[in-house]
């Protein structure tokens, strides 16, 4: 009779829900568009997790969260997830909002209380009447990556509000404790980090006696000698030497030049960087705490002109880390990839962008960088981004708004389509080092083409690349950077580095505002009305883009 009752109310509950959901079709038809109801959430949810054996929910996760097999994971992320769950795993894109149901944000608890074997079980086989394919090969427990899948899902999760507490708390008691405390725990990363440039920006030729490139001996623009050079700033492109006077360090009036290995001589003249005219036209009145220092250091005190690290740190972008050096949590340290995507990229932004301080003079100076501005913080509430007049070429920009000059990938991203989409700098830079060049995720095209692969969502809408750029496979006209990055804002003479905005400069507007286009940039004995007629005869180019 027990068991008899038990089917009845389990009959009247499908009845009802079949019924409601019956009413929900009349009245509103079958659309993706209608926002999954609570009840339909939860009892898809329940029926899900009630789907998955026992065995599989107490499975343990064999891999731990190493440097690594993070790394891994996030590669097979972006390429297999990333397209329905987004980058950070909230769900907010074209595919993700449009499913039904809607694909969860893997930072919430609904997805983070689930146990590693509950999610490995997701992973490999999905979830049927949704879009959540199932990724496992038949018969080969071992063929997939899921287990790594779990532990990268695992490090998106969003702080909890204790550990927001505790994070503000940290960050005003916290004090700067050196990059060296942080090898401990992070030995990998931390060996990673001390090869690249951001942690070799800034020496001491008395710490390193080979760091001077050139031979000083052949410099005829302005004479001095290793002993006159306190620190050697740069290695990349160029190098300049700055000598201490008092408790000030000063530029040297000549730098080399390491892509075209001569000397050239340095200063800044008038009509060049804002702060200029603040100065006298004397290198040796120029120092570099308010100029240079802020951005190439941790911690530069502007009243003691100290700093607690040169070059740029962990806690550069971590902020003071002592109290996670003697007890490490989640919610004593910063971290950017757990920053909404504007505070996220301003870490950044800071130091790569060409702006000026809302304040200004400060103390009496004027300051090259946002003094007083910590990772997490608002940058806008510190830091102006050069204005700029469209149809204008300055110093810093050109008409379009385009960079002129180095030092402004933060001017250029923020005007991009990627930046409005909330894709970050460290979407596609790693700053802990890797074997790429600009410490790139992966080489320049192929981390274009995680996102931008042929007939995805992202573009181009061709079946290959070649019908897209018109060019060889493989060849520099099938390159995504050199159409999309093209090398022309200036570092020193004619060494150019990558503009950021993505966008592509046609020959037309070459010929408006004299901005470099990378067609005749590549193809120097052709003129730009050869390439807008060659691009006409692109059936898949729109005329109208081309002007």
């Amino acid at each position: 009779m027990k068991f008899r009752k038990i089917v009845q109310l389990l009959l009247i509950a499908v009845i009802i829900v079949a019924g409601y959901f019956g009413v929900r079709i009349l009245l509103h038809g079958f659309t993706t568009a209608a926002e999954p109801s609570r009840l339909e959430t939860v009892v898809a949810r329940a029926a899900r997790n009630f789907a998955i054996p026992r065995k599989a929910r107490l499975e343990p996760n064999p891999w731990k969260p190493t440097p690594d097999a993070l790394k891994e994971a996030r590669e097979s992320y972006v390429d297999r997830c990333a397209v329905c769950h987004a980058p950070d795993g909230s769900g907010q894109t074209n595919v993700g909002g449009n499913l039904y149901p809607r694909v969860p944000d893997l930072r919430l608890p609904q997805t983070q209380n689930l146990t590693d074997g509950q999610l490995r079980y997701i992973i490999r086989s999905g979830v049927p009447l949704t879009g959540m394919p199932g990724w496992a090969k038949p018969h080969d427990e071992q063929s997939d990556d899921s287990w790594k899948l779990v532990l990268y899902i695992r490090s998106l999760r969003n702080l909890t509000n204790e550990e927001r507490t505790q994070q503000a708390s940290t960050m005003s008691s916290a004090h700067f404790a050196g990059s060296a405390s942080c090898e401990k725990c992070h030995a990998q990363i931390y060996e990673h980090w001390r090869k690249t440039p951001m942690a070799n920006v800034v020496r001491d030729p008395r710490e390193s006696p080979n760091v001077i490139i050139p031979d000083l001996s052949t410099n005829k623009i302005a004479k001095f000698t290793k002993d006159d050079v306190a620190l050697v700033y740069g290695s990349l492109w160029k190098q300049r030497y700055f000598t201490k006077i008092g408790d000030d360090y000063f530029p040297e009036p000549a730098q080399w030049d390491v892509t075209n290995k001569v000397w050239r001589p340095y200063f800044v003249p008038n009509g060049a960087d804002w702060w200029v005219p603040f100065y006298p036209a004397d290198n040796m009145q120029r120092p570099t705490g308010p100029t240079c220092d802020g951005c190439h250091s941790v911690g530069y005190d502007i009243h003691t002109k100290k700093v607690a690290e040169w070059n740029v740190g962990c806690e550069r972008c971590h902020g003071p880390g002592s109290e996670h050096v003697a007890h490490p949590t989640r919610g004593n340290i910063l971290n950017p990839a757990h920053m909404d995507y504007v505070q996220a990229s301003d870490t950044c932004i800071q130091c790569h962008s060409q702006g000026r301080p809302l304040t200004s003079p400060i103390e009496g100076k004027y300051y090259d960088w946002p003094v007083g501005y910590q990772p997490g913080s608002n940058l806008q509430d510190y830091w102006k981004l050069e204005e700029h007049k469209l149809g204008e070429t300055t110093f810093t920009h050109f008409p379009d708004g385009t960079a002129h000059k180095n030092r402004m990938q933060g001017n250029d991203f923020v005007q991009s389509v990627m930046y409005r989409r909330g894709v970050t700098c460290f979407s596609c830079h790693d700053v802990h080092g890797t074997d790429n060049y600009a410490q790139l995720r992966k080489p320049g095209d192929q981390i274009c083409l995680d996102c931008h692969s042929p007939l995805s969502l992202n573009g181009p809408r061709t079946a290959t690349i070649e019908e897209h750029t018109h060019h060889k496979k493989g060849s520099t006209g099938s390159s995504c950077i050199a159409c999309h990055m093209p090398k022309i804002a200036t570092t020193i003479a004619d060494v150019k580095v990558r503009a950021h905005t993505f966008a592509f400069i046609t020959p037309d507007m070459t010929d408006k505002y004299k901005i470099p286009n990378p067609c005749t940039s590549c193809h120097t004995d052709k003129t730009t009305a050869w390439a807008t007629e060659a691009m006409r005869h692109w059936p898949e180019r729109s005329p109208w883009r081309l002007q």
